[in-house]
């Protein structure tokens, strides 16, 4: 699976053929098709292990926390650091493509829905669950706005071979750091709104 999400990650899915996958992993075709009756199923199969992985580093992560601080900051370091071991999962799943077939798309919301209700049950303040789950989205579109914005400024002539790079050694590292910091800040000042209340 390794390869293919490497031939969709580059070409993406609709030029992507199944011969460009068995020639990427050195085998033949029929061999692919034993595993996945066809490309959709596998694009689907990638999209959906992809998602499952992220979720999970967050999960882990997060459950080794010993105060709220540590739980953000180790939050946004599994998401980063997933960016940057596995850039072509993450572009599947953040990328464009996805989004503009319904079935793709059905299924990054599906995982969309997953990651929020992750960080919704990770978040503590006094304030009803509409509210927590509006902070949750909103921290989730900070981490996946500003790692966008990093991966698409990032010179490949620095790391061409960006996967084997340790996640210490790059921007990641620094721009979770940030991030953390400027959550942080925000969610230390989240209170229920009385005003709304009213």
């Amino acid at each position: 699976m390794h390869h293919a999400l490497q031939c969709f990650s580059t070409s993406g899915y609709h030029l992507t053929s199944m011969d460009d996958i068995a020639r990427e992993a050195g085998i033949t075709k029929p061999i692919i098709y034993r595993h996945f009756p066809s490309k959709r199923q596998l694009y689907a199969d990638l999209i959906r292990t992809a998602g499952e992985e992220l979720c999970n580093r967050i999960r882990v992560a997060t459950e080794r926390a010993k105060t709220p601080h540590q739980r953000v900051a180790l939050g946004f370091e599994a998401y980063f650091r997933f960016a940057c071991e596995s850039r072509a999962g993450y572009e599947l799943l953040f990328g464009s493509g996805p989004r503009r077939d319904p079935e793709f798309r059905d299924a990054i919301v599906q995982i969309e829905t997953e990651i929020a209700d992750l960080v919704t049950s990770k978040i503590e303040a006094d304030i009803d669950e509409t509210e927590r789950r509006f902070v949750a989205l909103g921290v989730i579109s900070l981490a996946e706005g500003t790692v966008r914005r990093w991966l698409s400024t990032l010179d490949p002539r620095t790391y061409p071979h960006f996967a084997s790079v340790p996640f210490e050694e790059t921007d990641a590292a620094a721009w979770s750091h940030r991030m953390t910091n400027l959550a942080w800040a925000g969610l230390r000042g989240v209170r229920r709104d009385t005003e709304l209340t009213r």
